[in-house]
């Protein structure tokens, strides 16, 4: 064995992270290979397709590998020398005027703009303020060969940082960074790998971020929510995690004394936590505002029990929740279940494959009392006025047939907790069901109201017209005029006049919407 010679030794350590071309990896061994001439390192690439073998060969173990063809050995002077935070700022912000821009957020604002080309304005004014740190409120050096800190002194208004796909890899790095820089609020850290710390490392540390409140890291290859929970104990105050495509499938129990007190925001999204009761260990959070399950493989939402009359005391704060692309089986009883926490107010989630948007809407509506806002849509009060009564009469039947027993009733309403609700507010459905039951005939006879005339016509129309038809006949009907007006349907209940429901599906028909004898369809236009 020869002696490792000194460059090799500052500039390399056993955790170190490395970039080769596009492929990053971890240093796992410094030293000889028998067989070959000078110092190799042994490297555990992220790409696990990127190596040749586990760390072994020619039978002699140098270093281990999670994959087994995640390692490879390379010469030091093949690796570009790392660089400072200082350094990459200095690099990609105080250059001439023509280099000035950085081309990191130029692709930022590509991407976030959908456009591959735009014009660049008043790009000396920038380069002005670029090339004054005490200015600099947001840095990006994503791509770099950073893996220390520098002088960092002058960024006295230094807010939001950007350190994805950079090279740091150990906590002690970023907390240099914070301490020097006071005012850091937002810290991007995705696609990075970091180094384990003990317990007394981690409390030497944690006064550094005192005044971190929004950390991403994506794509950081946490694999274990213990290491989460111990890794998040650097930041007390911390309001906002990222944890997107992240290898975790199960949540261990923690408390909140301990870590997550004013957590706010929880993104969770393409993990591996595939099962909804691991979600629940993440109940006693009692600030938690905002949730995002988003493509996690959930096929099932169960939360506890609890009487169809009151609320969960968990997830006591959550306001949102989203469950966009995840193959949710069955709406109907997770939107029951979802009406059982307390503050629900904002659901992201893609309907069914046998469903639509329309469909889902009523549903949830109907279902989760005090919803106001699904796929960023806001609920009209007229939408949520139809959507419960759309409810209200698809299981009046159920209801009646519930109500003859207790128990049968108290079972009905853990099935639809919603309904009790509805009837406080459209009273019994005893007169409504004799109605909905009975099909004496295909044609129903339906009042049309012109709302602008206050003409008032009344014909027998077949159940299975569409809403698109019929608006063609009212528009000869009243001699509209179809260029220069679009009639607008809405129907009103015999019943239940106050009840109005927007016939706004041309493609469905008055079936579907429940149209039953003498119910008034109102022409507005």
């Amino acid at each position: 064995m020869v002696a490792i010679n000194d460059d090799t030794c500052l500039r390399f350590w056993i955790g170190t992270r490395i970039k080769l071309g596009v492929n990053s990896g971890t240093v796992r061994y410094i030293g000889e290979v028998c067989g070959y001439k000078g110092i190799w390192l042994g490297i555990e690439w992220d790409d696990p397709t990127r190596g040749k073998h586990n760390g072994v060969v020619s039978g002699e173990h140098y270093f281990h590998t999670m994959h087994s063809t995640a390692g490879s050995f390379i010469r030091p002077d093949k690796l570009r020398p790392f660089q400072s935070l200082e350094a990459a700022v200095r690099e990609r912000y105080l250059v001439d005027s023509e280099k000035c821009l950085d081309q990191q957020l130029i692709r930022e604002a590509q991407a976030s703009l959908q456009a591959s080309l735009f014009e660049v304005v008043g790009l000396e004014k920038l380069a002005q303020k670029q090339s004054k740190f005490e200015q600099l409120t947001e840095i990006s050096v994503a791509g770099s060969p950073v893996n220390a800190a520098g002088y960092l002194i002058e960024f006295t208004a230094l807010t939001t940082l950007n350190l994805s796909h950079t090279l740091i890899w150990n906590w002690q790095t970023i907390a240099d960074i914070c301490r020097q820089v006071s005012t850091l609020e937002n810290l991007n850290l995705s696609c990075n790998r970091f180094a384990a710390r003990t317990d007394s490392q981690t409390a030497e540390l944690s006064s550094a971020f005192d005044n971190l409140q929004l950390i991403n890291l994506r794509n950081c290859d946490f694999t274990d929510w213990f290491e989460m929970i111990r890794t998040a104990r650097l930041w007390p105050y911390i309001m906002s995690i990222g944890l997107p495509i992240n290898p975790i499938n199960e949540i261990s129990i923690f408390h909140t004394r301990d870590v997550f007190e004013n957590l706010r925001e929880l993104d969770l999204h393409r993990t591996k936590i595939t099962d909804f009761g691991q979600i629940c260990k993440l109940g006693n959070l009692k600030t938690l505002v905002s949730l995002n399950l988003m493509e996690n493989g959930i096929k099932e939402v169960k939360l506890p029990d609890c009487e169809p009359n009151t609320k969960l005391d968990m997830f006591i704060s959550l306001e949102q929740l989203n469950l966009l692309y995840n193959p949710i089986r069955n709406e109907t009883d997770a939107f029951n279940e979802l009406d059982k926490l307390p503050r629900l107010k904002r659901l992201n989630k893609t309907p069914h494959l046998k469903s639509n948007f329309g469909k889902m809407l009523v549903k949830a509506v109907g279902l989760i009392s005090g919803l106001e806002m699904v796929n960023r849509a806001e609920i009209s009060a007229e939408e949520r006025r139809g959507a419960e009564y759309d409810i209200w009469k698809k299981y009046a039947l159920d209801w009646l047939q519930a109500s003859k027993l207790q128990e049968t009733l108290n079972e009905f309403y853990k099935k639809h907790r919603s309904y009790a609700l509805l009837i406080r507010k459209y009273d019994s459905p005893v007169d409504f069901v004799p109605r909905a039951n009975r099909r004496v005939s295909n044609l129903i006879k339906i009042r049309i109201l012109n709302g602008k005339t206050g003409e008032v016509w009344e014909k027998k129309f077949p159940r299975m017209i569409s809403v698109q038809t019929l608006l063609g006949l009212l528009i000869k009907r009243f001699h509209l005029d179809r260029l220069t007006m679009t009639p607008k349907l809405r129907y009103s209940d015999s019943q239940n006049p106050e009840l109005v429901v927007p016939l706004d599906n041309l493609s469905k028909t008055l079936d579907f919407y429940s149209l039953q004898e003498n119910d008034i369809v109102q022409v507005n236009y």
